[in-house]
C-alpha cells in the first residue's frame, strides 16, 4: 500500500508522450489550485523513482542518486510558489529534473486568471481567490492584467493557428459579432464526426471581404482539406460570399442563415403580417423535398410581391440559398441544424454578457479580437455534438456528387 497520498492523482493522468513538458503542462492545468503544491511534490517524486528508482534500493550504474535538495520556487496558479527542490547526481554531476524546468518555463497564471476574469472577478478582489495557496508571495493589479493579456494573447493565436490536417470538414459556418464599433468574423468548423471547433478570426471595421479572404487563405494554409466541396452556412452577408467565392471558386455550396434572413424580411413587414409570414416561412424550409420547397418559395415571392415590394427584394437577394441544405437532400435533425448559424450564435450569446463588462474598448490594439477569443474559446469547452451528426455521412455524399456534378460540367 503506498503511503503518499499524492501519487495516485497524478499517475492515472500520466500518459506516455515524447514531449515531457507537454506532459507535466497537461497534468498542471487539470488540478484545482488547493492541491497544487501536493500535485508539485508528487511531479518531482514520480521523476525521482524513474531516474533513482525505489528509495534504499540498489544503484545500478545507469540510475541516479538522490542527493538532498535545494530551495527552489515554480510559478504555480499566478504566484511564484516555494518548494523544495530535489537535488539528484549522477557519477559526481548535477542532474536537473526535467519536471522542475517545465514548471519555471510554465505560468498557470494565465489560465487561471483568464478564467476567473471571465467569471467577472475583478482584479482587485482577485488576491482572496489566492490566499489558499501555501507560499504564495501575492499578486499585484498589474500582474493579473499582464496575466490576462498573455492567456487572451495565447487564446487568439490557437484559434488562427489550429492545425486543420487533422480534420476533414463537412461545413464551415461564417457569423459576425460586433464589439465597440468593431466587428469580428469567426469560422466555426465542423468535422465529420460532428465535433465544432473554433478555426478562424478577423477583426476588422465591418465584414470586409478582404478580411474574410484572408482568414480562408489561412485555413488552407493551416491545412484544411478541399478535394471535396465544404458546406458553407453564412449570415448572408455580400462580403463573406465573394470571399468564398474569390477563395473556393463556385463549387462550394453555401446556405444562408434562414434566421438572419426572416429577421430582414420581418423587418420590411408591418406587424399585421409576420405571423402569416412566419407560417409560410416555416413551411417553406420545413420541406424535406426540394420540389415542394420551390413551389413553396413561388408562392411566398407572389404573395410578398403583392404586401411589399422591399421584403421581396430582400427574399431575391438570397438567391435562393436558404434552400441549399434542402437541395442536398440532408435528413431532417441535420438539416434543421445546418439550416442556420445557430451554433455559432450560440457561442456569441454565451460570450457577450462577459465582454459587455468591459466599457471602453482601446483602439488600434488587438484587444477585442483578444476578448473575443478568449470568451469564444471558454465557450468551446462546453460545445456538445453537432445536433443529427449521425446523418454526416449522408451529407458527404451529397458533397461527393456534388464534385462529380462540376466535373462534369468543366468537361
Amino acid at each position: 500500500m503506498k503511503t503518499n497520498r499524492t501519487i495516485p492523482q497524478y499517475q492515472r493522468s500520466f500518459q506516455i508522450i515524447k514531449d515531457h513538458t507537454q506532459e507535466v503542462r497537461e497534468i498542471v492545468e487539470s488540478k484545482l489550485r488547493g492541491a497544487a503544491l501536493a500535485m508539485v511534490e508528487g511531479l518531482f517524486l514520480e521523476e525521482i523513482e524513474k531516474l533513482c528508482g525505489p528509495k534504499f534500493s540498489r544503484k545500478k550504474e545507469e540510475l541516479c542518486h538522490r542527493g538532498g535538495s535545494d530551495p527552489g520556487s515554480v510559478i504555480l496558479q499566478g504566484q511564484r510558489v516555494q518548494v523544495s527542490k530535489p537535488r539528484l547526481k549522477r557519477e559526481g554531476e548535477e542532474i536537473g529534473l526535467q519536471t522542475y524546468s517545465a514548471l519555471q518555463g510554465y505560468d498557470l497564471l494565465s489560465e487561471r486568471v483568464k478564467n476567473h476574469m471571465l467569471a467577472g472577478v475583478s482584479t482587485r478582489e482577485y488576491d482572496d481567490l489566492l490566499e489558499d495557496v501555501q507560499g504564495g508571495l501575492g499578486l499585484s493589479k498589474s500582474t493579473v492584467s499582464r496575466a490576462f493579456l498573455r492567456g487572451s494573447k495565447q487564446c487568439l493565436e490557437e484559434i488562427n493557428n489550429r492545425d486543420l490536417t487533422a480534420h476533414d470538414f463537412i461545413s464551415i459556418m461564417v457569423d459576425g459579432i460586433g464589439v465597440g464599433e468593431r466587428c469580428v468574423i469567426v469560422a466555426l468548423g465542423i468535422t465529420d464526426k460532428g465535433k465544432k471547433l473554433l478555426i478562424g478570426l478577423r477583426e476588422g471595421d465591418t465584414e470586409n471581404w478582404e478580411v474574410c479572404r484572408d482568414m480562408f487563405q489561412s485555413l488552407i494554409a493551416r491545412g484544411l482539406k478541399t478535394q471535396y466541396p465544404i458546406l458553407f452556412v453564412t449570415d448572408g452577408s455580400k462580403a463573406l460570399k465573394k470571399a468564398i467565392r474569390k477563395v473556393f471558386g463556385e463549387r462550394y455550396p453555401i446556405q444562408r442563415c434562414v434566421r438572419h434572413k426572416e429577421r430582414n424580411i420581418i423587418g420590411y413587414l408591418s406587424h399585421g403580417y409576420h405571423m402569416e409570414f412566419r407560417r409560410r416561412w416555416k413551411r417553406l424550409h420545413g420541406s424535406a423535398d426540394y420540389g415542394i420547397a420551390k413551389r413553396e418559395y413561388e408562392q411566398l415571392v407572389e404573395w410578398l410581391g403583392h404586401i411589399n415590394h422591399s421584403a421581396l427584394t430582400s427574399l431575391e437577394e438570397a438567391e435562393m440559398e436558404t434552400l441549399t441544405v434542402i437541395k442536398l437532400s440532408v435528413p431532417r435533425p441535420l438539416r434543421q441544424t445546418l439550416l442556420s448559424t445557430n451554433p455559432i450564435e450560440s457561442a456569441f450569446s454565451m460570450a457577450k454578457p462577459k465582454m459587455a463588462r468591459v466599457k471602453n474598448w482601446k483602439s488600434g490594439t488587438d484587444q477585442i479580437s483578444r476578448w473575443v477569443a478568449a470568451t469564444l474559446l471558454n465557450a468551446e469547452k462546453k460545445f456538445r455534438p453537432l445536433r443529427g451528426y449521425k446523418e454526416i455521412p449522408i451529407l458527404v455524399n451529397e458533397l461527393k456528387k456534388l464534385q462529380l456534378e462540376n466535373n462534369v460540367e468543366v468537361a
